[in-house]
């Protein structure tokens, strides 16, 4: 199965993932939040999709998690880790060389990973990202 990865959290980035795991493929999600704006809600609580599955040891057999989230991650010439950095370590065909050279790194990435089927329906990106940042967060 084709791994592909996608790095940033806003709309487009979010649509683009659901597109390419409807299309069959698997999707590692790189952000700098530690979870983007709806992530969790529309993906950890698919009825149907995942189910109780949340990890590549709770996907049936013959599957596998579609979406991987790595988040708490900067990427660029001054981040945590480079573009090329990232197309090298994928390039090695092992799916977690990539969070353990983040760890070696010291960086406190955060994973999360499931939808073991593909979708079926798309969410409206822009509207759930607007809607999130409006709830009041006390500090």
């Amino acid at each position: 199965m084709q791994r592909i990865a996608i790095i940033g959290e806003g709309p487009a980035a979010l649509s683009t993932a659901e597109k390419l795991i409807s299309a069959g493929m698997c999707v590692d999600l790189i952000t700098q939040c530690t979870a983007p704006f709806g992530l969790l809600r529309r993906f950890a609580g698919l009825a149907g999709v995942l189910g109780d599955a949340v990890s590549a040891a709770h996907c049936g057999p013959g599957t596998t998690p579609r979406l991987r989230l790595i988040g708490n991650v900067h990427v660029g010439a001054e981040g945590d880790i480079t573009h090329n950095e990232i197309h090298r370590l994928s390039a090695a065909g092992d799916r977690e060389l990539l969070i353990l050279e983040l760890k070696a790194r010291g960086v406190a990435v955060t994973t999360w990973e499931g939808l073991c089927t593909p979708l079926q329906n798309f969410e409206d990106w822009n509207s759930v990202i607007t809607r999130a940042q409006l709830a009041h967060v006390g500090i």
